[in-house]
């Protein structure tokens, strides 16, 4: 990808009034940036994370899930133009945080990593609906 192409995707993103296709494609373009980089961290850490089979991981994994949803829905709420971007950060900080969570729990806790991805998906369509309800509310 050329650098003005990048540019051009990162200007849409910021601006409400640009067409709503390049706006969505600049959001997946930065989740899937997030979510590369931070798939990246996971498997340098994998080798060095040790195997800590402790069950309550699995209890801090669905509160931490919950907290980090709930965070990105008020943030679709209430921060009006970034509302989008701070809900994909967090959905690529869900995938990290389920995906060092699986490292530890391994062998078994590595059902959390395909979990992980299921909720960057979900906040990626969360962020993709905010970008639209902007749109449409303008």
């Amino acid at each position: 990808m050329a650098p003005n192409f990048l540019q051009g995707l990162l200007e849409a993103l910021a601006n409400p009034e640009a067409d709503p296709n390049l706006r969505r494609r600049a959001l997946r373009v930065y989740g899937l940036f997030l979510l590369g980089l931070k798939g990246g961290l996971l498997l340098l850490l994998a080798p060095f994370l040790p195997q800590a089979p402790y069950p309550p991981l699995l209890f801090l994994a669905v509160i931490g899930m919950a907290w980090l949803h709930l965070q990105a829905r008020s943030a679709l709420e209430e921060e009006a133009p970034l509302g989008p971007l701070i809900a994909v950060g967090l959905g690529a900080g869900a995938f990290f945080f389920l995906g060092v969570l699986g490292l530890l729990l391994r062998p078994f806790g590595l059902f959390l990593l395909p979990l992980g991805l299921g909720a960057f998906w979900l906040f990626l369509r969360r962020g993709e609906e905010g970008l639209n309800a902007g749109t449409r509310g303008s």
